[in-house]
């Protein structure tokens, strides 16, 4: 059983916006003594102009099966698709997803509703962030949620303490019933450069605290853009340590990789 507090569930490579290859990753995982490491490159929709050829997606998965061949650990088949709207819809198929062992799902920059055509008022605003989290966790091809509330860069009138703690423990319970994980991404004080990075930690950890309280599980995420990145996870740990989270908090890697879809 590999537990995710010593697993890195998010990088990237070549394949989209990172630099480095795959073989990079795995060696800086290995290096980093990590149990498991997950290559999530973007998925963007197939029309997009970034990150939408899906050819590319089934080289890696080749590359994949070679990089197993000889490594130390477990390499973990990922994606970072995107919700494309506030309704929820997915940057990813079902089709696209054959072979990919965990989806992860972010809101982003392709996010209608949230990053573009944003609703004036911070109560409409509130209530379709809270809308579109709410149908990702109960979304059967989600496996995790890729730095959940992540919106500060995007300019909208809330921040993270505008989240009511009764919805975020809601979310943890929908979040538990459908098997689906809530991340803790390394770098999630950079989407919130109006903070100082350890004030978004102490705002960050009372939202996974009452995320936790209502049962979610949780993983780890460096968003390592390069080899030199992958394992570094000190900042999220301190969250998950802020949050009083025990060791029964951790998502199990092999539950999140089954076969789901």
């Amino acid at each position: 059983m590999i537990r995710a507090d010593n697993s890195d569930l998010h990088t990237h490579t070549g394949y989209s916006d990172g630099r480095g290859s795959l073989e990079d990753n795995v060696r800086a995982a290995e290096a980093a003594g990590l149990d498991a490491v997950a290559i999530a490159d973007h998925l963007f929709p197939e029309s997009h102009p970034r990150f939408g050829d899906r050819g590319r997606l089934r080289q890696r998965l080749e590359e994949m099966r070679q990089v197993r061949s000889w490594a130390g650990l477990t390499v973990v088949m990922a994606v970072e698709a995107t919700a494309t709207d506030v309704e929820g819809t997915l940057s990813a198929s079902p089709q696209d997803l054959e072979g990919v062992e965990l989806s992860l799902v972010d809101v982003g920059s392709i996010t209608a509703g949230v990053a573009t055509s944003v609703l004036p008022g911070r109560a409409r605003q509130l209530a379709s962030v809270l809308r579109l989290y709410e149908r990702l966790a109960g979304n059967e091809l989600v496996d995790g949620l890729a730095h959940p509330f992540a919106l500060g860069c995007f300019g909208l009138d809330i921040t993270l303490e505008d989240l009511p703690e009764t919805a975020l423990r809601e979310l943890g319970a929908n979040l538990a019933e459908h098997g689906t994980a809530f991340e803790i991404n390394n770098g999630f004080w950079w989407w919130w450069p109006q903070f100082h990075p350890m004030q978004v930690a102490e705002l960050y950890a009372r939202v996974v605290a009452a995320v936790a309280e209502g049962g979610a599980r949780f993983t780890l995420g460096s968003d390592a853009h390069c080899n030199t990145g992958v394992g570094n996870l000190s900042w999220a740990k301190r969250v998950a340590q802020l949050a009083g989270l025990s060791s029964d908090s951790w998502a199990v890697v092999q539950d999140l990789v089954g076969e789901r879809r």
